[in-house]
Order: C-alpha cells, then sequence, then structure tokens
C-alpha cells in the first residue's frame, strides 16, 4: 500500500534540484520577513564577524533564484505542488493515525500538567524559574526548558569554560534554534518563545508519529500492528517529554526518518534526516552506528535483516556501499559541526561532553550501577520503591527496552536493535538511571515490536495503563518532583 495517490491531473513535479531551490528561495523570503520585523542579527564565530540587518538582499536573492529555477524547470511551481502533496499526505493511513494519537494525548497531558499545578502546588513552594507569573503561560518553563529558552533568546555564551560548571554548550543547538525562529514569528516575547518550543515539539511529534507508522508498516507489513505502534508511542510513560519543551520530540522525527528513508535507500532524504539528529543531541551522533548496520543488511543473514518475509534480500554490491556508509556518517558529521562551533567559543573541540560532568553524568560503568541498585533492593522492595521512586519509574522503562533488544533483532533487524542498545547503555554508563525513562521514550522499534506482539483483545489496556502512568509522570514534572 502506498501513502499517497498519484492522479493523471496532477501537474508534473520538477526535478529535484529544482524543488530545493524553491525551499531555498521559501527560507530565503521567510528569514527576510523575521529581519524586516523584528531586526537582524550579528554573529562572531572566532575572528569571523557574520552580520544580517537588511531584508532586502535576501528577497532580492530570493527572486534571483525563483527566475532562475522557472525558466529552468517551468513545471509544477512551488505554491501548487507543495499543497496538493500536504493535502494527499494528510489524507494517508499514516497521518491519520498520528493525527488521532497526538490529538488524544498531548492536549490531555498538557491538561493534568496544569490541574497538578493548581491543585497539588510545586515541590518547593514556588517553581525555581518563571517568566510569567501566569500558571499557563509559564507551565513549559520546567528543568531543562529554561536551557533550551536561554539559547533561542540569548545564544550560547561561555565566559570560561568549566566542566564543572553547568553552561548551555552541552545542549545541541537544532532544537533551541528552531525555537528561536518560532517565537519570533509568534512575537518575539518572552512567552513567545515557550509557545514556538511547544509549537516545534508539537508538530515534530504529529510527523515523527506518521514516520513510526510507515517504517512500522514496512517492516511488518500490517497497517492494523502500524497504527498500535503509534498509539503505543504516544501512550508511553514517559511520552509527556514528546508535548514539553525538550528535544524528545526533534529526535523521534529525525531518528524515525532517517529510518525510513534509509531503509528505502532514499539517500539524500536520509541524510538531511541524519544530519539534523546529530545537531539535535548528544547522542545522535551514535545513530551512525544502526545506519551503518542497515547498510550491511546484505551481508547479514536472513533473520536479522527485518521485514516481512517475502521482501526480497537486498543485493550485495559495493559500489551502493560506498554511498550508504557516507549517509551513515552524517549524524556524526552534525555531533562534529557543532564540536567545531563549540571550538570556536571554549577553544575545546569536545568541552560540550566534558561539560556534561556538572550533571552527574561521567563514566562509571556498569558495575557501579548494578552494585548500587541492588544494594538498594537488598533493603526490601518496600524500602526501594518508596525511597527511590524515581529511579524504579526509570529503570522500568530501561527494562521495557532492553527487553525488547533480541525480540526486535529477530524480528525487524540487527539494525533497530542497535538503535536502542547505542541509545540507552551509554547514558546508563555514565549517569545510571538519572533521565533513563526520558531517554528510552524515543526508542521506538521497541513499541513496533510490541505492537506486533500484542493480542487484539490486550491492546486497550495495554495503552490505558500506560496513559495511566505517564499523567502520574506529568504531575510530576510539572510540579517540578524530579522525573526529568
Amino acid at each position: 500500500m502506498s501513502d499517497t495517490s498519484s492522479s493523471s491531473s496532477s501537474p508534473a513535479s520538477p526535478p529535484g534540484w529544482a524543488r530545493a531551490v524553491d525551499f531555498v528561495c521559501l527560507a530565503l523570503v521567510a528569514l527576510a520577513v523575521i529581519v524586516a520585523v523584528w531586526g537582524g542579527f550579528r554573529v562572531f564565530i572566532g575572528s569571523l564577524r557574520f552580520a544580517l540587518t537588511s531584508p532586502y538582499r535576501l528577497w532580492l536573492a530570493a527572486l534571483v533564484l525563483g527566475l532562475v529555477r522557472h525558466l529552468a524547470a517551468p513545471q509544477a511551481p512551488i505554491y501548487k505542488d507543495v499543497p496538493s502533496r500536504v493535502l494527499r499526505g494528510w489524507r494517508t493511513p499514516a497521518a491519520h493515525s498520528a493525527w488521532l494519537a497526538f490529538v488524544a494525548t498531548r492536549p490531555a497531558i498538557l491538561f493534568v500538567g496544569y490541574l497538578a499545578v493548581v491543585m497539588f502546588g510545586y515541590n518547593h513552594e514556588r517553581p525555581p524559574m518563571r517568566i510569567v507569573e501566569n500558571e499557563i503561560g509559564n507551565l513549559q518553563m520546567r528543568w531543562d526548558a529554561g536551557w533550551y529558552f536561554g539559547i533561542a533568546t540569548e545564544g550560547y555564551h561561555v565566559l570560561s569554560f568549566n566542566p564543572t560548571a553547568q553552561q548551555s554548550i552541552v545542549f545541541f543547538p537544532a532544537y533551541p534554534m528552531l525555537m528561536r525562529v518560532a517565537g519570533r514569528v509568534l512575537g518575539g516575547a518572552s512567552t513567545s518563545f515557550l509557545f514556538g518550543g511547544t509549537a516545534v515539539s508539537f508538530i515534530a511529534f504529529f510527523w515523527g508519529l506518521t514516520y513510526v507508522f510507515r517504517l512500522a508498516r514496512d517492516l511488518l507489513g500490517d497497517d492494523d500492528a502500524s497504527r498500535q505502534a503509534v498509539w503505543l508511542v504516544a501512550a508511553y510513560p514517559f511520552a509527556y517529554f514528546f508535548g514539553a519543551v525538550y528535544t524528545e520530540s526533534l529526535f523521534l522525527l529525525g531518528i524515525a526518518g532517517t529510518c525510513y528513508h534509509f531503509r528505502r535507500r532514499e539517500l539524500v532524504k536520509a541524510g538531511a534526516w541524519g544530519l539534523l539528529v546529530g545537531l539535535t543531541r548528544p547522542n545522535g551522533c551514535f545513530l551512525s552506528i544502526p545506519l551503518a548496520v542497515m547498510a550491511l543488511t546484505p551481508w547479514l543473514p536472513r533473520a536479522l535483516s527485518g521485514g516481512p518475509s517475502r521482501d526480497p534480500q537486498p543485493e550485495r554490491s559495493w559500489a551502493a556501499l560506498v554511498p550508504q556508509m557516507l549517509t551513515a556518517a552524517m549524524p556524526g558529521i552534525g555531533m562534529l559541526l557543532y564540536s567545531a562551533f563549540v571550538w570556536t567559543l571554549t577553544g575545546h573541540p569536545l568541552a560540550w561532553a566534558e561539560g556534561h560532568a556538572a550533571w552527574g553524568r561521567e563514566y562509571q560503568g556498569f558495575a557501579a550501577l548494578l552494585t548500587e541498585q541492588y544494594g538498594e533492593i537488598a533493603h526490601g522492595l518496600y524500602a526501594y520503591t518508596s525511597q527511590t521512586p524515581e529511579d524504579l519509574l526509570n529503570a522500568s522503562g530501561v527494562l521495557f527496552v532492553l527487553v525488547a533488544v533480541w525480540p526486535v533483532a529477530r524480528r525487524l533487524g540487527l539494525a533497530y536493535a542497535m538503535l536502542i542498545l547505542v541509545n540507552i547503555l551509554p547514558p546508563l554508563a555514565a549517569g545510571g538511571l538519572l533521565s533513563a525513562g526520558r531517554l528510552s521514550s524515543v526508542l521506538f522499534p521497541a513499541h513496533i515490536w510490541f505492537a506486533s506482539v500484542i493480542p487484539a483483545r490486550h491492546r486497550t489496556g495495554w495503552l490505558v495503563s500506560f496513559m495511566a502512568v505517564q499523567a502520574f509522570g506529568a504531575a510530576l514534572f510539572y510540579t517540578w518532583r524530579e522525573l526529568y
């Protein structure tokens, strides 16, 4: 089944380069509007100064590029082609399933967070951060959202790097930069940036769910199980981060989009999404590992290739392997680009990695983690659950994705099992159970596998149970309890 339907009356699509120029023109026009309404900016990268203070050059560049594009490829201008594509995409099963899961979960979780604030109150009477007194306007200013807000409004500032002091450079730029653009479009006030970040999270989450559906359908060959996978992602106990001003939604979109297009050998799209992943989170560069495994799929046993048994085994081709490996490197290249930027600020390209020590993330290995958890459980389950309930919740997310690793490898392919491992094991070794549940929320291969094995009569029960725990987690998160 295809996600889109073609029509003989549809205008001919332009070549790929022409469509790329169209989007560049749109970006230039949008940037010109932002500069005209809210002013430009000046950025220093080392001794180099970049200034953008006038919209006229941007408008002129967009006009010249547009004229050249339509002279060289006059078919299907973007203002005709894009709306028809969006409409066709909106009518697909992927968009329908994602929309239902989105509207059934995101507004409800924000409402639960708001009610928890006004009914239960804050953990320490007042929130540590406020930009407005109104609880609705301030609702999304929680935990790491303050760092993203600061980067979106003021950029990165490092006077003297100190790995023991918390600094903004540990937060990668893709999300706060999108938050900055959305905030300026919405008016440029303080609350505009929070609302802009929320809009970025919402749009990315919806879009990411469409990719989860499409990838699940490719891997399972079953629309019903694909819809269930979408709902499991949206209902997951730690999915409240998908509506917060956090990177989870953008990261989910990036890794799902990369995997979907890479599996189909649509390497340009996969490379673009992969680059975004590498610029979104520190562990984004690890996506290069499962992508490399995916590129080597033709050399793997059939049992570890993934996909329905009726799918043909890809042909082995060394000529095709080279561009695939280059595409697989894009998440790592995104990390290197940000490291080069950090180098200009601090003189040390990996200062963003060392900076995590200020949050308690230093390598301690798995032995220390297991010893610590065993020591706490040895005092009895009641003591463990009553004294360290946040560890219990985070550990439940870790166990869910780790238990899924082997069946994911057998059912979906080794690459998707590697995706789970490289995104959960390094943080466990370097920070224990800190934020482990949040990190597990984006590991959609576990949800796709789970959707394929849950009997239809049990699905509603699992979703209700997941959502109950998610609502509880949201209440803790929005009232500043330590579950982040």
